[in-house]
This record gives C-alpha cells, structure tokens and sequence, in this order.
C-alpha cells in the first residue's frame, strides 16, 4: 500500500470519494480512511480528511434559496458533542421543501432561539411559524418576528395523552367511570383536529365544550387550552399551506441521520460542517427549485457532475415538479 504525506497532493478521484461517501452515508473518518485504502491504496491522516470535507460555515448555517415562502416550521433537536450537550436548531421552509437555515448550539434559552430566528428570517417574508409547545415560542414568533404562531397539533395531542395517562388512568383518586368518561370526552376532542374543513372544527370543539365541566383537571385544561386560542390550533384547515404538524422538520432531521453526527464530530464546527453538506444534499433531491438551481447547488460539493447524474438522486416528487415546470415552459 502506498502511503502520501499529508503536505503532499492527494489525486482529485481520492478526494472526491471521499466527499461522494460523506454526503451520502454516516461513514466514521475510520470508515472514510478504509475506503481510501481499498479503492486507491492510500490512507490520508484524520486530519486530512477532515479538512476535505470541512467549511467554514459561520455560526449560522444557511441555504441560499432562490425565493422563500413565508411559510416555515421551527424545531430543533438535542445532541451530544465530544460528551457534551447541545442543540441543533432548524428553521424550514414547508413550501419550498428545503431548510432555511440551522445552527448548533451548547443551550436552548429563549434569548438564543430568539437571535437565530431572527437573524436568519432577516430580510426575508414571514407569515407562519409552526412550532411544538414550548411556551417561549408564541412571543418570539408573533412579538419578535410579527407573524402567526402555529402549534403544531402532533405535539399538543402527544403531551395531553401523556398527562391523561399519568394524572387520570393511573390515578387512584377517580373511580373507572369518571377515566372512561374522561378517555370518550379526550377521543371526541381529539377529532376536532382530524376534521375535514374549519367549520367542521369549530362543530366538534363546541361539542366537546359542554361536556368538559366535570372533566378532571389535567383534561379539562387542555381543552380550555384550545377554545382560548383555537386560531393557533386549526389554521391549517383554513389555510391549506400551513402544516398540520411540524413533521416536514421531524423528517429532515431523520433524513440527515442526526444521531450519527454525536459520534462523529467533536466540535461544533464539524457538526456545522456536515449539516451544510447534508442540507445541499437535500435542497437537489427534495427542494422546489429548478434544474439549474439544482445543478448549480450540486457542483457546490462535485464541481464536475453533470445534470444527467443527479437526476436518478431526486425524489419522485422533485421530478414531478420539474415535469410541471416544463410543461409550464412549454
């Protein structure tokens, strides 16, 4: 096997394997020093690697797309750096299909949510955010960002059903009538968020509303929750651009394989680094933008590639939405 020293010139194909298998697999710097090994008979240091697939993304990692919708999901996911914890935060375009902008960082105060929102919605249109619960994000979305706060509907079932669970079915201080009574009144409710048009919701909500008063509390509130600001609950039947739930940022974060990155990087700037590659990688296979966009997004990482190699990568629903804009050029 040959060895080259890391001051000496790697040949382009070893270079460009190694940024093929690193934005699209969870491949170790171990895993990526293997492939070098048995397809060219080389083993760049830890080190070298790690500078061909590191950028300097700044402290906030942004997608330069080329329009914004105005419509997002906001969320953002724990994880561990070199054993320590951390967040990754995410601001996504629902309507574009892609992410806006991430940033990992070492606490999740509502100061720092606060700075990334704004800073990275910047010059740019806002009408909706959809979050989960978190109490800090209706003040940040609609006071700091002058838009309509979303919640995200997913979310508040899943707490509710948790404290149903807990302070009702476990309970021994409500007899089996009263937590059947309870578990029938939490179905119907339930439904309010499954109907099929606004109206619709606003039938089923006034429903369940005379039957809440002997509600045990943990319940009751929940729905009282909703009533006081059923806007924030249901504007997606009203409003058929606005997500449901906030699942298209749960799937991008499934999608770029988070839990791996704890166990690859050690710093933020790694993690940083790897989350840029994994947004580009994305935006081409699912984002909402044109072929030269895709390409051009695609020769940021493999400045050769052509056209006709990254159309086999897109999703059926990115290529469908070329097909239209093609039929739309005529």
């Amino acid at each position: 096997m040959a060895y080259i020293e890391d001051e000496h010139q790697y040949p382009d194909e070893v270079r460009r394997l190694v940024r093929v298998v690193n934005a699209f697999t969870n491949a170790s710097l171990e895993r990526l020093q293997d492939i070098c090994t048995v397809h060219f008979g080389v083993r760049p240091s830890d080190e070298q690697i790690r500078n061909w697939i590191t950028e300097d993304t700044g402290e906030i990692v942004r997608n330069d797309l080329p329009t914004y919708s105005g419509i997002y999901t906001y969320d953002e996911q724990y994880l561990r750096i070199d054993g320590k914890r951390a967040y990754r935060l995410l601001l996504y375009d629902d309507l574009m299909g892609a992410p806006v902008a991430e940033q990992v960082v070492d606490g999740c105060a509502k100061a720092t949510v606060r700075e990334f929102l704004t800073t990275a919605l910047e010059d740019k249109p806002i009408f909706v955010v959809t979050t989960d619960g978190r109490s800090d994000y209706a003040e940040i979305v609609e006071d700091d960002l002058g838009a309509f706060h979303h919640r995200c509907h997913y979310h508040f079932l899943k707490n509710g059903e948790k404290k149903l669970r807990e302070k009702v079915f476990q309970s021994v201080r409500y007899s089996n009538a009263e937590k059947l009574h309870a578990a029938i009144v939490w179905s119907e409710f339930k439904s309010v968020f499954a109907a099929s048009s606004y109206t619709a919701a606003l039938q089923r909500l006034e429903a369940v509303l005379d039957k809440i008063e002997h509600l045990p509390p943990a319940v009751r509130t929940y729905v009282e929750e909703v009533m006081e600001n059923v806007e924030k609950f249901v504007v997606h039947l009203r409003d058929e651009w606005v997500p449901s739930t906030s699942n298209n940022a749960e799937r991008y974060f499934s999608h770029t394989k988070s839990t791996q990155v704890k166990r690859r990087f050690r710093t933020h700037e790694g993690v940083q680094s790897f989350l840029k590659t994994q947004m580009t990688v994305r935006t081409v296979k699912h984002g909402y933008i044109s072929r030269e966009a895709s390409l051009a997004r695609m020769r940021e990482l493999f400045p050769d590639i052509e056209m006709e190699a990254v159309i086999p990568l897109l999703t059926e629903t990115k290529k469908r939405y070329l097909w239209s804009r093609d039929l739309e050029a005529g």
